[in-house]
């Protein structure tokens, strides 16, 4: 069964039909996709080549202190308080000078159901510039839905200047408040004025197509040049019909326009939220369906992980393993990331201080180690991810108001020393949620609350 959104909400999605003047006006233009079924399983079993923690290396690193209390500074946005242009420089005893700035505030929800609360936890972004987030429905649904949008088409659409433009479009357009079923209404009124000039728009540019091949040419008749001349100037008329009901409401236009820029996927088992993540290799999603915060408590229980194309954001497979740590443990993914060639890597507090994990998991194989080496102190409390920077090939492990990095190579061969630990620590007091880069290497950092997306004035070291 097709899987729709509410139909008040889906009005705002057919837009595209009256932005492309061309086209026949749908009122189906964007559906959530069927929901996937028969999803191929991937059971690998205890994939952890075990290891014990006097074998490990230890760095007795100096680093800067992010928010080690959890307590943190929140503040709610609307129309009538919208939100300003945040910016965080970095402390003084950070390894580089940096600020984090306002980029894009994100929606309550994206209108998908009545539990939204823009309980945002994980960012993403491809190599081809296409941004990615998981809204959680909350933590006692573990479900959630992956959005997409391409930053230059949201740009061209006035994100660069108005980093509060999504937030307003969906706000706008909301089907659980009466201002948003009002606006709903609206659009459904345009969309019936804009069906006849957008059905003969359509018809005219097959018909001028045509004839302008043939008046082309030196055998051109009169009367086909006189039909042209004025299927011409109906096209004209029609178009100037189309602006004259745009322009009766702008704002209509131009929020159903970045709603309709965002491609939303099925509602997916998200477990905790903070690991979507993109493999550069094979160009997927990834997500960690954790559904506890601790490890697993049986040795009967599997890591459930969900392999999603970037395109349909449909899942792909989904794996099924162990990772057995000496004689009853079962370690649980909280964090990942993967680098170009393809390696994942994962992290968790040890003590302290923290560790990483390194292996693959894709179609082709699933397997992790620890990585030799471990740093013994961390500037930060909660476990929020891990991210890699595709510019300088280093791998971040990101906690309230300080990132650590270290060289991807290093990881895997145990061989950094303290200096090469590089730390970029703020003082904002705003949980931080999820980082990631582009393809020069700035940073992408979602914080809560409200949700919001900073982006660095400088790429990351």
């Amino acid at each position: 069964m097709k899987t729709r959104l509410k139909p008040v909400a889906l009005l705002l999605f057919s837009f595209i039909s009256m932005l492309c003047l061309t086209q026949v006006v749908s009122a189906d233009v964007l559906d959530a996709p069927d929901p996937a079924n028969n999803i191929p399983q991937v059971n690998a079993g205890n994939v952890l080549k075990d290891y014990t923690q006097k074998n490990l290396n230890v760095i007795d690193n100096t680093t800067p202190k992010g928010n080690m209390d959890r307590k943190y500074i929140e503040r709610t946005i609307d129309e009538n308080d919208p939100g300003t242009v945040e910016s965080y420089s970095t402390t003084p005893d950070s390894t580089q000078q940096t600020t984090l700035q306002t980029k894009l505030y994100l929606p309550d929800g994206f209108n998908v159901t009545n539990y939204q609360h823009g309980n945002f936890q994980s960012v993403t972004l491809d190599d081809s510039g296409n941004m990615y987030f998981i809204e959680s429905n909350g933590s006692d649904t573990n479900l959630g839905v992956i959005v997409k949008y391409n930053l230059a088409d949201l740009n061209k659409l006035g994100a660069g200047s108005d980093p509060m433009i999504v937030w307003n479009a969906f706000n706008y357009f909301n089907p659980y408040t009466d201002e948003g079923v009002q606006h709903n209404q609206q659009y459904e009124d345009a969309y019936e004025q804009l069906k006849a000039p957008n059905a003969d728009l359509k018809k005219i540019k097959s018909e001028v197509q045509n004839l302008q091949s043939t008046t082309s040419k030196k055998d051109a008749t009169k009367a086909n040049r006189q039909k042209l001349s004025a299927l011409e100037n109906q096209l004209e008329t029609d178009q100037k019909q189309i602006k004259r009901i745009k322009q009766q409401n702008p704002d209509l236009f131009k929020y159903a326009a970045v709603a309709q820029a965002a491609q939303l996927s099925p509602q997916v088992d998200i477990g905790h939220g903070q690991t979507l993540s993109f493999n550069p290799q094979n160009k997927h999603l990834y997500i960690v369906e954790d559904n506890t915060l601790t490890d697993l408590k049986t040795r009967n229980q599997n890591n459930t992980v969900l392999e999603m194309t970037t395109d349909s954001l449909k899942p792909l497979r989904q794996y099924n393993f162990k990772m057995y740590h000496g004689d009853s443990g079962n370690l649980q993914l909280h964090t990942l990331t993967f680098d170009k060639q393809g390696n994942a890597y994962w992290g968790r507090k040890n003590g302290l201080g923290y560790m990483f994990f390194y292996g693959r998991l894709d179609q082709h194989d699933v397997q992790f180690q620890a990585a030799p080496t471990y740093f013994k102190n961390r500037g930060g409390s909660p476990n929020q991810g891990v991210s890699y920077n595709p510019a300088n090939d280093r791998l971040y492990y990101v906690t309230d108001d300080i990132l650590t990095s270290i060289p991807t190579q290093s990881v895997r061969d145990g061989s950094f020393t303290a200096n090469d630990i590089h730390y970029t620590a703020f003082t904002s007091k705003r949980e931080c949620e999820s980082l990631t880069f582009d393809q020069q290497g700035y940073g992408y950092q979602l914080m809560l609350w409200p949700a919001e997306i900073l982006k660095s004035s400088t790429p990351l070291d």
